[in-house]
């Protein structure tokens, strides 16, 4: 007779930590697989951490619904739970009169997602950084970041207080729909085994699209396969670093948010990510992309930095279900329509992903709820 459980998610990212920490309760056998040695090791470790608005996003899109959610969720964790965070702002910069038209729309978009926004004039903008060149801006106060180990380990420490469990270095194997839930095949250090448990929720993320896949789900079909695009980040001399007081960013591209301004809990000043497809995950940095660094549009914004006041410093890979022109969304879905009732994926879930990670949290949990009272 197998073993059975009530909720198991598969990936301990920030995503799958922050569900475990708003579904397990006294009621609730849950479990969390992760295939690493330990928590957060991929997308969730290896990005700029910062707390995002909510600009981007198209209105009622669940990016943009998700992000404004979780930036105040966010906030007030921090405040709570002592997580290092600053709320540091961020100003967006337009360099031409094109750009200064696609500003005003981004900044009315970001108005109607309910983000708090002011434009700025020349001579505020040149008030508040000195030191930046451009034609037209507007600022984001609600704009931070924040230390995603530390929220990552009090997402963790609240589901183990409520009766999760975690099982580090399993690999699922396999999924099969039986009577009542899932058949889950994983493999440990030492051996290989199988349980059952009612509800399974997807929380892959790099490999999220695959699970979907072992589960039963045609991934072509359903729009869910992913590919990996990789961004480097390059350190700013100490010296440089203090000419700025806030996150500096272009206006963004039709693919993504472009090189920007980024600083870590310690103030240490970083420009990147510049992304580009890759087939493979790795986190080596490929200094031969410094180049297009140096002739990116941030750089266009601060005169002050020169190419070799840039030294490589990280990278990161994240799992996009965008093509190049487009958007897409987040994918957070029950799959009963596919004959799979209880299985619940979330493939996609690129930036705004760490900001959104509480809201996520939230509206899993209401699915799940609904999942235990009616299947």
């Amino acid at each position: 007779m197998s073993y059975q459980t009530d909720i198991t998610i598969i990936g301990a990212g920030v995503i799958g930590l922050a569900i475990a920490s708003q579904i397990a309760n006294e009621s609730r056998e849950v479990y969390i697989l992760e295939k690493n040695r330990t928590f957060g090791q991929a997308a969730s470790s290896h990005n700029s951490e910062i707390i995002h608005a909510g600009i981007y996003y198209p209105k009622n899109s669940l990016k943009a619904r998700m992000c404004v959610e979780g930036n105040r969720f966010l906030y007030d964790l921090c405040q709570k739970h002592k997580i290092n965070y600053r709320r540091i702002g961020k100003i967006i910069v337009a360099n031409t009169n094109s750009e200064s038209k696609e500003l005003e729309r981004l900044y009315n978009r970001g108005k109607h997602n309910g983000v708090d926004l002011r434009m700025l004039s020349q001579k505020e903008m040149s008030q508040l950084e000195p030191n930046i060149r451009g034609i037209s801006a507007f600022l984001s106060p609600s704009t931070g970041v924040i230390e995603s180990q530390a929220l990552m380990k009090y997402f963790l420490n609240k589901a183990r207080s409520n009766g999760a469990q975690i099982a580090y270095k399993t690999k699922i194997s396999g999924i099969d729909k039986v009577p009542g839930g899932y058949r889950i095949k994983v493999e440990d250090s030492q051996s290989s085994f199988s349980f059952i448990t009612r509800v399974l929720i997807n929380c892959a993320g790099l490999r999220s699209d695959k699970i979907a896949s072992m589960a039963g789900v045609n991934i072509d079909e359903a729009g869910y396969k992913l590919r990996f695009l990789k961004g480097e980040y390059y350190s700013v001399s100490n010296r440089k670093s203090k000419l700025l007081n806030r996150l500096i960013y272009p206006m963004p591209t039709t693919t993504d948010l472009g090189a920007h301004v980024c600083y870590d809990i310690s103030g240490r000043m970083r420009i990147g990510p510049l992304y580009h497809f890759v087939d493979e995950i790795n986190y080596k940095i490929d200094d031969s992309n410094k180049k297009a660094f140096c002739q990116s549009t941030i750089m266009k914004i601060l005169p002050f930095i020169e190419c070799h006041d840039l030294e490589p410093e990280m990278a990161g890979v994240k799992a996009s279900l965008q093509k190049r022109e487009g958007f897409r969304d987040f994918i957070i879905n029950h799959e009963y329509n596919r004959d799979l009732p209880g299985f619940i994926n979330l493939i996609g879930i690129d930036s705004p992903g760490l900001t959104s990670a509480p809201a996520i949290a939230n509206y899993v949990g209401t699915l799940v709820n609904e999942i235990l009272k009616n299947y």
